[in-house]
């Protein structure tokens, strides 16, 4: 009798939106590689933004009880820093309770040129994408269409280095724009 071989069936990947935060729990479903919560633009956090002008990324490992202290002295004082630091915290705090880990990866940065413009899988378990000034990242779902977050959106980005999630990492870029963005990335540690 021969042996029948069999290969693991797995339906196609999907991209999650809504404008409850609650989504972004889904991302641990095994057939969903993006979740994104669409938020509502905070206009205080919105006006510092437009003030920023980093000459380098602000980069620190930071953890979700420390990361006030770790990034206040980095940036301008300016109306609005204090909104901006505590929504860092809140996604800071969000992030870690759903990775469980101790320590995160932080990248401030303002760009005024897209960082990575081809499309593109990241070798990664995943990635938090905050956009908060300028145009959102822009991935392709699940029928090849280019979908942007929005502004303010915190989009989970499911990577290779998932466990099982090898083959389904979600294909993503910057934004083909030369407008100016202000855009906050996570990664656990």
């Amino acid at each position: 009798m021969s042996a029948l071989a069999f290969t693991e069936f797995r339906l196609p990947s999907r991209q999650l939106q809504s404008d409850e935060a609650g989504v972004l729990t889904d991302i641990f479903a095994d057939d969903v590689n993006l979740a994104s919560w669409q938020r509502q633009k905070n206009t205080a956090i919105a006006e510092y933004c437009r003030s920023l002008r980093f000459s380098m990324p602000l980069k620190r490992i930071v953890s979700a009880e420390s990361v006030q202290n770790d990034i206040v002295f980095a940036l301008p004082d300016a109306p609005g820093k204090a909104e901006l630091l505590a929504d860092i915290a809140l996604q800071c705090q969000m992030f870690a309770c759903l990775m469980d880990c101790k320590q995160l990866g932080l990248r401030l940065e303002t760009l005024s040129k897209p960082m990575c413009p081809k499309f593109h899988t990241d070798h990664l378990v995943c990635r938090l994408v905050c956009t908060y000034m300028g145009p959102g990242t822009e991935w392709l779902d699940s029928a090849g269409n280019t979908v942007q977050a929005t502004p303010f959106a915190v989009t989970l980005l499911k990577g290779s280095g998932w466990e099982g999630n090898e083959q389904q990492a979600i294909v993503h870029r910057s934004p083909a724009s030369d407008l100016p963005r202000v855009l906050l990335t996570l990664d656990p540690m």
